[in-house]
Order: C-alpha cells, then sequence, then structure tokens
C-alpha cells in the first residue's frame, strides 16, 4: 500500500469517526426529546387515572343519593297510604288525611324534583368517567411507544445502527400522535 493510499484510508476514518460522533450527538438529542415527551404523556395519564375514579366515586355519591330519595319517596307516600287507611271511618281521619297530604306534597315538592336532577347529573358523571378512562388508555399506549423508541434508540447509539435511531424516532412519532389523541379523543382505541 502506498503513502497517499494510507493517509488517505486514515482521513477517510477519521471522517467516518466524526459522522459516528454526530450520530451519537444526534441519536442523544432524540431520546432526550423522547423522556421530555414520556415525562409529559406520564403525567397526563397520571391525571386522566385520577379524574375517572373522582368522577366515579361522585356518581356513586349522586347515584346513592338519587336512591336514597327514591326510597324516602316510596316510604312517604306508603306512609301516606297507610294514614289513610287506617283511619277510614274513624274521628281522626281529618288530621291523618292532612298528614298524608303534608307527606306527598313533601314528595311532589322535595323528593322528586331532587331525584329528576340526580339522575342526569349522575349520568353525565359516568360520561366524565369514560371520556377520562379513554384518556388514560390513550396516554398509555403513548407511554409504551415513547419508553420503546427510547430503548431503540439508545441501543442505536452503542450499536451504531442508523436504521434502529429510524425505527425509535418512528415509535416517538407514534407516541406522539397517540397521546394527541389521548388529548382529543378524535380516533377512539380499545
Amino acid at each position: 500500500m502506498e503513502t497517499h493510499e494510507v493517509l488517505e484510508h486514515a482521513e477517510q476514518a477519521e471522517e467516518a469517526a466524526e459522522r459516528d460522533e454526530g450520530f451519537g450527538r444526534r441519536a442523544a438529542i432524540v431520546v432526550s426529546i423522547m423522556a421530555a415527551l414520556l415525562a409529559i404523556t406520564s403525567l397526563a395519564g397520571n391525571r386522566s387515572s385520577t379524574e375517572a375514579i373522582l368522577a366515579q366515586a361522585r356518581a356513586s355519591d349522586t347515584y346513592n343519593e338519587y336512591e336514597a330519595n327514591s326510597i324516602k319517596r316510596h316510604v312517604n307516600l306508603d306512609d301516606a297510604a297507610q294514614l289513610r287507611i287506617l283511619s277510614a271511618g274513624t274521628p281522626s281521619f281529618e288530621s291523618a288525611d292532612a298528614q298524608a297530604r303534608s307527606l306527598e306534597q313533601d314528595v311532589n315538592t322535595k323528593y322528586q324534583p331532587a331525584q329528576d336532577e340526580l339522575l342526569p347529573q349522575a349520568q353525565a358523571l359516568e360520561h366524565d368517567r369514560e371520556v377520562a378512562e379513554a384518556r388514560h388508555r390513550g396516554f398509555e399506549l403513548s407511554e409504551a411507544a415513547f419508553q420503546i423508541g427510547i430503548v431503540l434508540s439508545s441501543i442505536s447509539i452503542v450499536a451504531r445502527a442508523r436504521w434502529l435511531l429510524s425505527v425509535g424516532i418512528g415509535l416517538g412519532v407514534v407516541g406522539a400522535l397517540l397521546g394527541l389523541n389521548a388529548y382529543l379523543l378524535l380516533v377512539p382505541l380499545p
């Protein structure tokens, strides 16, 4: 091998090392960006999970209040009927009838209107829970894509495999799209 060929090979090796150093730097930046997006997605997923739990608790409380009002309504109506039946033909019928009307008035002014409000509230809270759960599932998928993308991109630095970095970047893009979809709920996910 001649001297100029040796120098040429040395220059090519130096250029390759510089390219590899640039590749490693770019891959590290990609990993850092995906890690930041993973952190954001993780926080959003945790928040969605908390929102789902709170909405479920509120829905349960509202349904419980609805059921309690339903029981009070039925008890009042039953008591009113019993007062009338038991006092029929007795001197205390008018007093019992007045008490029965008072119980029925409570049903019409207090318990029935409350029930009419509570059921739609409970259903709306259930809907809020379903939305929060859908967001949480989407953020979980986004997190998984970012995590795998980070792993593959990190391996690409050590292995000097550009194709692994490309796959990692692709998974990062998928993670970003899944995170955006989880926030906007444009496409329903299983």
